[in-house]
């Protein structure tokens, strides 16, 4: 599910609870230069319990793939898309 206004993509998500993970990224952080753009939250009832920052796409897939299968070069490919142009070299 993709919220581009939160420039978020959520992955396992439960709207009722607002519980699963949620793939984030950082554009303002990227707009400043940060190393840390993609982050992975676990949330549980509509709060954030754990957070990882990552430096890139494929570091963050690599996360998500810890807690559930992720095919990394298939999300990769979709989520090309998803990123500002501007921001696709941090990918």
């Amino acid at each position: 599910m993709f919220e581009s206004n939160q420039n978020t993509i959520r992955y396992k998500w439960d709207p009722e609870t607002s519980t699963g993970y949620q793939l984030r990224f950082d554009a303002e952080g990227a707009a400043k230069g940060g190393h840390y753009c993609f982050h992975v939250e676990d949330w549980n009832c509509r709060t954030v319990t754990n957070e990882w920052p990552c430096q890139d796409l494929t570091e963050a897939l690599e996360v998500l793939n810890h807690f559930f299968t992720v095919d990394v070069q298939q999300e990769r490919e979709r989520l090309s898309a998803w990123l500002p142009a501007e921001y696709r070299a941090a990918a």
